[in-house]
């Protein structure tokens, strides 16, 4: 092979990769798109490919078949959805409008359309026992537990919480955020919370929490 081929080649792979990146998120875009909107069961390969403009052909080469690319459109979903607010703790922060900070911005995660719709899905996938539901749970539940285990830790460590397992703590607080209430959200019979009932929801569930792991001198 001359240079100059050898050149020619680099040229066009450079060339070529942000194309692939840009069809890969085109399909990752129109699979979340579908998956949200016909369920796992209603979404072809076939109507993914229609809605990102591209040929079947071309989903299979970027996603091996259905279910590993209903598991990178959620994850997808589900990381968009939980890591751009990180929550940060220094030894001068005011604790509880951190804390009140972080039950708001899991409330208002946890009721978005998008977070319902993923809900139902999941629920969706373990009324069928399909062994995608155990992964979809890691990439949402599991996401967002990481998220409050770190969360806890940096308390525990500044000294404004008792120690205690960082998974105890996260089930306690998840349960008083969400609990019977977030299950009739999801059925259909009770709104999404307004902000005054959210408000409300918030100071009572970190009112039980603090009573039991306040740090006390």
């Amino acid at each position: 092979m001359t240079f100059l081929i050898f050149l020619e080649k680099i040229v066009q792979i450079n060339v070529g990769r942000p194309k692939d990146l840009e069809k890969r998120q085109q399909i990752l875009t129109a699979a979340k798109k579908l998956f949200l909107k016909c369920g796992y069961q209603g979404s072809s390969m076939n109507q993914i490919a229609q809605e990102a403009g591209v040929t079947k052909l071309t989903v299979y080469n970027h996603f091996q078949d259905k279910a590993n690319l209903f598991v990178c459109a959620i994850a997808a979903t589900c990381e968009e959805l939980i890591s751009a607010r990180p929550l940060n703790l220094q030894p001068d922060s005011d604790f509880n409008k951190e804390f009140i900070h972080a039950c708001d911005l899991a409330l208002n995660i946890i009721n978005l359309p998008e977070a319902i719709k993923l809900e139902l899905l999941l629920l969706e996938l373990a009324a069928e026992q399909n062994p995608l539901a155990h992964k979809f749970y890691n990439a949402s539940h599991l996401r967002m537990h990481a998220v409050w285990e770190n969360f806890f830790q940096q308390a525990i460590e500044l000294g404004f919480i008792q120690a205690e397992e960082l998974k105890t703590l996260t089930w306690l607080i998840v349960s008083l955020l969400l609990g019977v209430r977030h299950h009739e959200v999801l059925l259909g019979i009770r709104a999404i919370p307004t902000a005054a009932e959210k408000q409300q929801i918030i100071l009572s569930s970190i009112e039980l929490f603090m009573l039991k792991y306040q740090k006390t001198a």
